[in-house]
């Protein structure tokens, strides 16, 4: 059972809740650039032309090899004391150009050198400016003091330590219907990698970036011309970190699958090959995958025409587990505080009742993803041009994942706070046979002093929400500090129980 365990406190001013994934596609580009590790002790070995030729067969199984007369994707030269190898961008997208993707020439260098031990050396000390083109739009990238340095480890196919840095990285989108430019930095990241049981690996990587800014301009998500109006949106973040942890990630198997995958490109040559083709994607599947990933931002600003709206700290997290069997979960956290509205967004009467912080925290349990991948693996047909899985067998995919015991969610102790409001929520629902049944638990302080901000809203709070709540504190149990406590539980049978008094009847 996987548990995050990120908002620990008695209450959200006690805690240091960060967190967003803001600008995450474009995060996430630089920090896979950033991702190669630090060098090891090993002694290292001349480099030979025998050895350029060895290393460029190597890449050619996972990077594919071009017909006589294109440009190389990638070259191999003996370069003093290293092998120098030289990424062609352009070239290694050729093969998409036909469906409108491409990048413009850019050459990435990276410095190997092979060590006693088995490892390779990986340096790099700078990155060229990178545009990438697209039906929806070109992203132009440009990066500035890009440094990293690291060793691989074939054994298990990961870099075993990483640490990478930037002095500043800007982004540039041009869409149909809005531009956008993002600039972020300094930027570090280091990572490191550990063989795990069954020829796995686990990795963790921490990633820090300061001074995020994201400017949006045009119309963004508009239907017609006639809905067109012209928006200006600018978000800010002060500095943010990131960490992830992943354990038991089939690593080597993944690489075999990308070699079989560039060895058979096309859906024919898959189709003549597909009993393999399934069992590399069987072999996929793991043992003891867990991943664990958390976020902080701090200090987030947006400036919107509607106004400027602030976070003090936002946290954002996610855990996932995977094994054989009805036992995979998935958890997902957030939370804020110091939650700002523009200066008369909300009425007088609203202001007590509107949230400065929250955390909400909610895990899926019990189905299984190998059962359902399995099942997906077997259903997989590439022969012919229809779909890969057929109408009729998709609805078998989800069955498979679900299995025959019930499917948990669970709401784990989540909080809202605002001037009049000190609400806490949590409970469990169970989906098994025709309806989902489980318990809901809400425990409120200072109940009078949320009513009292209600009853201030005048016409905007109804008779029948003023007389609902009169109810809901005729069935509260009181505790020890005056706080109320509400226990729905909520039968399979459609029957309601609040703190065990039932309401209605059943149907």
């Amino acid at each position: 059972m996987l548990r995050l365990n990120l908002f620990q406190g008695k209450s959200m001013q006690h805690r240091n809740p960060r967190g967003s994934v803001t600008l995450r596609k474009s995060l996430l580009t630089a920090a896979a650039i950033l991702a190669l590790p630090l060098c090891a002790s090993a002694k290292d070995l001349a480099p030979t032309p025998e050895g350029a030729q060895k290393l460029s067969a190597t890449l050619g199984l996972y990077l594919g090899k071009l017909t006589v007369g294109d440009a190389p994707p990638v070259s191999v030269a003996v370069d003093g004391g290293h092998y120098t190898v030289a990424v062609d961008l352009a070239a290694l997208a050729a093969p998409l150009n036909g469906i409108g993707f491409s990048i413009d020439p850019a050459i990435v260098k990276y410095m190997l050198t092979e060590q006693d031990d088995g490892n390779w050396h990986v340096v790099s000390d700078g990155l060229p400016p990178i545009a990438i083109h697209s039906k929806q739009g070109t992203i132009a990238y440009d990066f500035s003091g890009y440094k990293y340095e690291g060793t691989f480890d074939p054994s298990f196919a990961m870099f075993k330590n990483v640490q990478g840095s930037l002095e500043k990285a800007t982004a540039e989108a041009h869409l149909p219907d809005a531009d956008e430019a993002i600039a972020m930095g300094p930027l570090r990241i280091t990572q490191s990698g550990t063989p795990a049981p069954g020829g796995a690996a686990s990795v963790v990587a921490h990633e820090e970036v300061d001074d995020v800014s994201v400017d949006v301009s045009g119309t963004p998500g508009v239907k017609t011309d006639a809905d067109a109006k012209p928006v200006h949106v600018s978000f800010r973040i002060g500095g943010g970190s990131a960490d992830i942890g992943l354990d038991g990630a089939p690593m080597r198997k993944a690489l075999d699958l990308w070699a079989f995958v560039v060895a058979h490109p096309s859906r024919a040559e898959i189709a003549a090959n597909e009993p393999a083709f399934k069992s590399l994607l069987r072999a996929l599947l793991p043992g003891d995958l867990k991943l664990v990933e958390k976020a902080d931002l701090q200090k987030i600003a947006a400036d919107t025409p509607q106004g400027l709206f602030g976070v003090a700290d936002g946290k954002f997290a996610v855990a996932m587990g995977w094994t054989p069997g009805p036992k995979d979960s998935v958890e997902y956290q957030v939370a804020t505080s110091g939650i700002a509205l523009p200066a008369g967004l909300a009425p007088p009467p609203m202001q007590d009742l509107t949230p400065t912080a929250f955390d909400f925290d909610i895990k899926a349990s019990g189905f299984d993803l190998n059962a359902g991948a399995e099942e997906a693996i077997g259903d997989m047909h590439f022969a012919g041009d229809g779909p890969v899985i057929s109408e009729a067998d998709g609805p078998k995919i989800g069955a498979k994942m679900k299995g025959s015991g019930p499917i948990l969610v669970d709401l784990l102790p989540s909080h809202v706070m605002a001037p009049a409001i000190d609400l806490t929520i949590e409970g469990q629902a169970r989906f098994e046979g025709a309806r989902p049944n489980g318990v809901l638990k809400v425990h409120m302080r200072n109940f009078d002093k949320t009513v009292a901000a209600l009853k201030g809203l005048g016409q905007l709070a109804s008779p029948e929400m003023i007389g609902g709540l009169a109810m809901a504190k005729s069935l509260a149990k009181t505790e020890s500090d005056g706080a109320l406590t509400w226990v729905a539980e909520y039968g399979a049978d459609g029957s309601i129980k609040v703190n065990g008094l039932p309401l209605g009847k059943a149907p």
